[in-house]
């Protein structure tokens, strides 16, 4: 696998991940902590949080272990990133057609980058919620950053990635997932279709499929598992005919289903560390996400009538 791949892979990963929403303010993550992005190379990590149209782009590419020579915005893209040698420049006169990895760059306003020649997709980060330049961590539309056909925006021309170093190779940042001095959640779910499915480590799974949530969308949660919670934290089902479970008990009756859970994470060295929270939301089946909840502050995730098909846990710094 090429570098040039594996930054394909961590856009991806940027644009189709909620956690990773549009901002200019904070457009190069939050800094609180990291997601693990698993790629045939190995597993990545880029920072939670927001990124704007060019500190996606580049954050990739540099995480991929190419470097984009101290580029930081549109406008000094093409002359820094052409300069490393990783980078050569096509006008769009020039008949050139993009690649899996190479950049529309627009000098002034926006760029994006190629995922596909054929057929032809764009994977950019857009607009806030607000429709400006910041707003709420994380992407509340399922728009601020997305993948969608291709489109003029215009464009100045391409930055083509001429790098073809192997994965792994010139000091890149492949790391192996290891506990951290922060304990990061893990949990899985249990439906009727199709039994226990995959561990989810925060908001990545462990196997690599590519979801950020643990279920399967339609088929109702009967069971929940979750480990890491640290030394005191515990989490609670509430079923739909037996109401609420105890605390770290799993569903006995199979034939009933999750309609909330209600997590509470206890930070094992705060002293150390800070104290940490635990964020996570639900949908119910058919619908969109409720709110995030944390913690047990606001009585857990659910609306209490309706089953769930996914859900969704990581921690956040209070």
């Amino acid at each position: 696998m090429l570098k040039k791949q594996a930054a394909v892979e961590l856009m991806k990963h940027l644009v189709t991940h909620d956690w990773h929403g549009y901002s200019q303010i904070s457009r190069w993550g939050d800094g609180e902590g990291k997601c693990n992005v698993p790629t045939e190379a190995g597993t990545y990590q880029v920072e939670q949080g927001d990124r704007d149209c060019s500190s996606a782009v580049i954050d990739a590419y540099e995480r991929a272990g190419i470097s984009c020579g101290g580029a930081t915005y549109t406008g000094n893209m093409r002359q820094l990133m052409c300069a490393t040698g990783n980078f050569r420049w096509h006008s769009m006169s020039s008949g050139y057609i993009a690649q899996a990895g190479d950049i529309y760059l627009n000098e002034v306003c926006h760029t994006a980058m190629c995922l596909s020649a054929e057929p032809d997709l764009l994977m950019e980060f857009s607009i806030s919620e607000n429709g400006d330049i910041d707003g709420a961590e994380g992407d509340q539309t399922g728009d601020e950053s997305n993948i969608h056909a291709y489109y003029d925006y215009p464009w100045d021309g391409i930055l083509e990635c001429i790098n073809t170093e192997e994965a792994g190779a010139g000091g890149d940042s492949v790391v192996e997932i290891m506990k951290a001095d922060i304990p990061v959640p893990e949990y899985r779910v249990y439906t009727a279709e199709d039994g226990w499915l995959e561990w989810m480590h925060g908001l990545s799974c462990f196997d690599g499929c590519g979801d950020n949530f643990a279920g399967i969308p339609g088929h109702l949660i009967r069971n929940v598992q979750i480990e890491n919670l640290g030394p005191g934290g515990w989490y609670r089902l509430n079923m739909k005919r037996q109401g609420e479970l105890g605390r770290n008990q799993q569903n006995p009756d199979l034939s009933d289903y999750v309609i909330g859970v209600t997590v509470y994470y206890d930070t094992p060295d705060p002293e150390v560390t800070g104290y940490y929270r635990a964020k996570y939301r639900v949908a119910p089946s058919g619908r969109d996400y409720l709110k995030w909840e944390y913690d047990d502050e606001d009585g857990g995730a659910g609306d209490d009538a309706n089953g769930v098909d996914r859900l969704q846990l990581t921690l956040e710094k209070e």
